[in-house]
């Protein structure tokens, strides 16, 4: 199952375009949170369909887990979407979270972690090493690495990512 394919079945609602996808014994398993970021809210950018568009997803297993903030450091980041990342880290570092939305500000402040877990993908599943690359969550990682820097946040707290890889690796 492909990008193409998972697009065509495009519904405005998340969790109809989720059923649809996941329908039948052929269907994507896969978390609807994962699902949303990853296939629903970048219904039609470009950018994002290049660098995944020829990713089989139906092997694809997806586990939640936890990585202190020193492995996510660690994370390899698309060139493309870098600048993201630095952007929202220099704007943490200098003025606080770089975020308004105040149930995300309320979030980090109580919790001191994102409200919604960041994606990542084996690198392997998507051509590249055989480490962990970020597929979605560009802002998310920037806030956290400012955090850290700002001591605001440690560096061994946990943090909750989906990561996804073939069910053979």
């Amino acid at each position: 199952m492909r990008w193409k394919w998972i697009q065509a079945l495009y519904d405005p609602d998340p969790i109809r375009h989720h059923t649809a996808v996941s329908a039948g014994e052929d269907g994507l398993v896969i978390p609807l949170e994962v699902f949303e970021q990853v296939f629903h809210e970048h219904y039609g950018e470009r950018d994002f369909e290049a660098r995944v568009r020829d990713v089989d997803w139906t092997p694809i297993a997806w586990d939640s887990i936890t990585m202190s903030g020193s492995q996510l450091r660690q994370l390899g980041v698309p060139r493309a979407y870098q600048f993201a990342v630095d952007e929202a880290r220099a704007f943490t570092v200098e003025e606080g979270l770089h975020d308004d939305r105040p149930e995300v500000v309320e979030h980090w402040q109580t919790a001191g972690t994102w409200r919604v877990p960041p994606v990542l993908i084996a690198g392997s599943v998507v051509g590249h090493s055989d480490s962990e690359e970020l597929l979605v969550g560009f802002t998310r990682l920037g806030n956290l690495l400012g955090l850290i820097d700002r001591g605001e946040v440690p560096g061994i707290a946990k943090h909750s990512v989906w990561l996804g890889r073939r069910r053979s690796d």
